[in-house]
């Protein structure tokens, strides 16, 4: 059978247990059903290196974290839009010390040097207090330092180049149980932890039952995967599912599913509020320069996705 390329995608994904209802739409043939060929990008890097290959066309599809993809659009990519939610809960970022480190909670912390992948991810939930970034008279509570990936951050701790690191919660346990590092926190975010940017070259969708384009069906498609993960009749082969593909401690995914939420009414839906409260929080840490807000709404508009974003201040 030929397979039209407008009917292939390039999916961008992390590495981590949240992927899991991906590969599970793949494996099991939900894409199939939707004449949608999904091919899977790991991006190991996270969600700067899916925004980096949505703008060289080596992407079609992102399922990235809801703060990179908002920080990208403000700095003026219009490769991608937000097209839909994958993750609906947000991702709890534990922070991370050496195992020798002085450091004991996230007070001690201040002044000191974060490790992070990206500039504008885990900024929130107290750390920046005072006056904006903004302001010429503002002073950051900490250095954030660069490191792209999770093992450059465990071992900066550990060499003492920087003081703390901030990483998924469960992605980072077996390094907590096993005392390459040790844990003095966890920041959780009040927003999704996960949407999905698609090309402009895609752009727009539909949902005309004679024009459907593929990002509809694929949509559809991931909906049903995610839907049929946390379904509670599929709940062991799920646990069983991502503990054998991700290598996790069975304890640890099973108190991973206590926590988190796909959406209910499908990956289709982009919460206006979320994305209103994300993007104020990249606001008040200077990734969207005031006087930028209006030209940010107007970016996240697709057909698709109607966010009427008018007040992002």
């Amino acid at each position: 059978m030929v397979v039209s390329t407008h009917n292939v995608l390039r999916v961008g994904f992390v590495p981590e247990h949240f992927s899991s209802p991906l590969h599970m739409a793949v494996e099991l043939g939900f894409f199939e059903k939707e004449g949608v060929v999904v091919e899977r990008v790991c991006c190991p890097s996270g969600t700067g290196e899916m925004t980096a290959k949505l703008i060289d066309g080596s992407l079609d599809v992102a399922i990235a974290l809801t703060e990179g993809l908002l920080a990208g659009i403000a700095k003026g990519h219009d490769a991608y839009k937000i097209i839909g939610t994958y993750v609906e809960s947000p991702l709890c970022w534990a922070i991370s010390v050496g195992q020798n480190s002085r450091h004991v909670d996230r007070k001690s912390l201040k002044n000191g040097t974060i490790g992070i992948s990206r500039i504008g991810s885990g900024n929130q939930e107290g750390w920046l207090k005072g006056t904006s970034p903004v302001d010429p008279e503002y002073k950051a509570p900490f250095e954030f330092k660069v490191l792209n990936t999770f093992q450059n951050m465990r071992d900066s701790v550990n060499d003492g180049s920087s003081d703390a690191f901030l990483w998924e919660k469960f992605t980072t346990k077996p390094y907590h149980d096993s005392k390459e590092v040790r844990s003095v926190d966890v920041i959780t975010p009040p927003w999704p932890a996960f949407m999905i940017a698609a090309s402009t070259r895609h752009l727009p969708i539909t949902d005309d039952p004679d024009r459907q384009s593929v990002l509809s069906r694929f949509l559809r498609a991931l909906s049903k995967s995610t839907q049929s993960f946390v379904a509670s009749e599929n709940y062991e082969s799920s646990v069983t599912f991502v503990q054998e593909k991700m290598s996790y401690n069975r304890q640890d995914v099973q108190d991973w599913f206590k926590g988190v939420r796909y959406p209910e009414a499908g990956c289709a839906v982009v919460s206006e509020e979320a994305l209103v409260t994300c993007a104020k929080t990249l606001l008040e840490v200077g990734v969207i320069q005031k006087g930028q807000e209006a030209e940010v709404r107007d970016r996240l508009r697709t057909k698709y996705v109607d966010t009427h974003v008018a007040q992002l201040v």
